[in-house]
């Protein structure tokens, strides 16, 4: 080999040797990477928290009850209370469950409101309550239920003892005036009190604004207990004209008039009702009286009705057409509500009661019910108009339409719940025994019982069982890891070692070209001497 190609192949193998101990120097790098990595791992697997089996003991309690007559009361919490001045030592918090009414708003969706001219046939009862005036004394003589009255009589020992009673449970009676009081008996010869400004008002179906009402309180006695009724005031009433004397009708207040063939409006709503009403259309209509309600309804009554319902003789019939009005919910037929109905009334009220901000209770429109699968439900015309007009297509009206909000009453369970001071008594062993409540001088005996939360723990349960399905993924994820850490490093030590036993080679074969090169200088140099 001659010089200038020893001298080559020597650099050549320095280069070579360079770049072995460079990539070395990267393995030795991505190594201590790799190293790191699997320390944070390692950090990783210390910081994981094994999952506890929950136990049953975490959530079993020792619970105490007792009977309140036919109520079971159970007990929630005890507080002990020190330097009670009453010697109460415990502030106890106990419930029990009880269905309690409740107004409930539904939502409909599409609900199907079908609008059309409403016909109705209403029976308007009998009024109760007469007046009559006396030719000689020109005083109103009134008359409840055919029994006259008259004022109280203090002086009679037996108005007397039942108003002394009647007036110890009502104190509207003791507090009125002696002119204010009238009595009438009835068939069975028992003496009622009612007052004279009530008689008045229910007789012309006045509301008076204290009671926002025209109903008559009719007090008495009842198998030995001060009573009160209400009597309907007054549906239909006689109206004299001041001017010219004539008397008519009133029916709710509405002045009635003689039906007009002539009037275009109202001969097309007579019609209407006497197609559905076949009766309406065989009276004479010169003895058909009319009138209009607040809802726009047009009504038609005949006089011999009314004159039966003013005498108290007889009940009469109310025909009404009133347009625009709905009439189904879907293929459920709508009624208009009835206050008069003591179901219907005590669904409405509680409704109002419980939903006071809602439309519905704000709503001075029409009411309408309906029963579906045995629940009565409640809705207000604004509400079902809304629905209706809520129809983007004017050819299929009732499809597609807004949701309505509607209403019902019914008893829900609910947990009622006390918190009161007692007296706790606890035996030997620290456990309660008996309680006596600040409100009661029983004292009831405890029934104890150790009461597991199955619920509870069932969620605790459940939530163990997830919390350890990511643990053991979470282990699984770093075993998952870790390996493939190994995996490179043993590949990356594979190379290391490679690496070394090229560098060994190189070393190697560098020494052996480096004598070369010192034999060829020293030969060189050795012609010269």
């Amino acid at each position: 080999m001659g010089m200038a190609a020893s001298q080559a192949r020597y650099l050549g193998l320095t280069a070579r040797k360079t770049n072995v101990e460079y990539e070395g120097q990267q393995v030795n790098q991505a190594r201590t990477a790799l190293a790191n990595e699997l320390n944070n791992t390692f950090n990783d697997l210390i910081a994981l928290e094994v999952p506890i089996a929950p136990s049953t003991q975490d959530y079993t309690t020792t619970q105490y009850s007792y009977e309140d007559g036919t109520v079971g009361e159970t007990i929630s919490s005890m507080t002990p209370i020190e330097g009670d001045t009453d010697g109460y030592n415990y502030l106890v918090t106990h419930y029990h469950y009880s269905d309690v009414f409740t107004g409930i708003e539904n939502k409909k969706r599409n609900p199907q409101v079908y609008v059309s001219d409403r016909v109705d046939d209403k029976e308007i009862e009998e009024n109760q309550i007469q007046t009559t005036v006396d030719p000689v004394s020109g005083e109103t003589v009134y008359t409840v239920k055919g029994n006259q009255c008259t004022a109280y009589d203090e002086t009679d020992p037996d108005q007397l003892a039942i108003y002394e009673q009647l007036s110890n449970s009502y104190s509207e009676l003791q507090n009125a005036e002696p002119e204010n009081l009238m009595t009438y008996k009835d068939a069975g010869g028992n003496i009622h009190f009612v007052l004279a400004n009530q008689l008045e008002n229910a007789a012309t179906g006045t509301v008076d604004p204290e009671t926002e009402t025209a109903d008559l309180s009719d007090y008495y006695i009842k198998n030995s207990k001060p009573t009160m009724d209400t009597i309907a005031a007054n549906t239909v009433t006689n109206v004299t004209d001041p001017e010219t004397g004539e008397s008519s009708y009133a029916v709710n207040g509405n002045t009635c008039t003689l039906y007009d063939e002539n009037n275009e409006e109202l001969k097309t709503a007579f019609e209407k009702a006497v197609a559905e009403n076949p009766a309406l259309g065989k009276l004479d209509p010169s003895e058909i009286y009319t009138y209009t309600d607040e809802n726009k309804g047009v009504h038609f009554i005949s006089q011999e009705d009314l004159n039966n319902i003013v005498t108290g003789t007889d009940a009469g019939n109310d025909y009404s057409v009133t347009a625009g009005a709905p009439i189904l919910l879907g293929n459920i037929e709508l009624d208009v509500y009835n206050p008069d109905d003591k179901e219907q009334s005590a669904a409405y009220e509680q409704i109002l009661k419980d939903w006071p901000n809602s439309v519905f209770a704000a709503s001075d429109s029409k009411v309408y019910t309906w029963v579906s699968n045995g629940q009565r439900y409640f809705a207000c015309e604004e509400e079902l108009l809304a629905s209706w007009e809520s129809a983007p297509d004017l050819t299929k009206p009732t499809e597609n339409q807004n949701t309505l909000n509607y209403y019902c009453a019914q008893d829900i369970s609910t947990k009622i719940e006390v918190t009161e001071r007692a007296i706790v008594d606890f035996d030997d062993t620290g456990r309660a025994e008996s309680i006596r409540f600040e409100d009661s001088s029983v004292v009831r005996p405890l029934i104890t019982e150790t009461i597991t939360d199955e619920a509870a723990y069932e969620d605790a349960m459940n939530q163990y069982n997830y919390n350890q399905a990511v643990y053991e993924k979470e282990i699984e994820n770093i075993n998952a890891k870790t390996k493939k850490i190994q995996e490179q490093d043993r590949t990356l030590e594979l190379r290391l070692r490679q690496l070394d036993t090229e560098q060994e080679a190189l070393q190697t074969e560098m020494e052996a070209v480096k004598k070369v090169i010192d034999k060829n200088i020293e030969s060189t140099f050795k012609t010269f001497e």
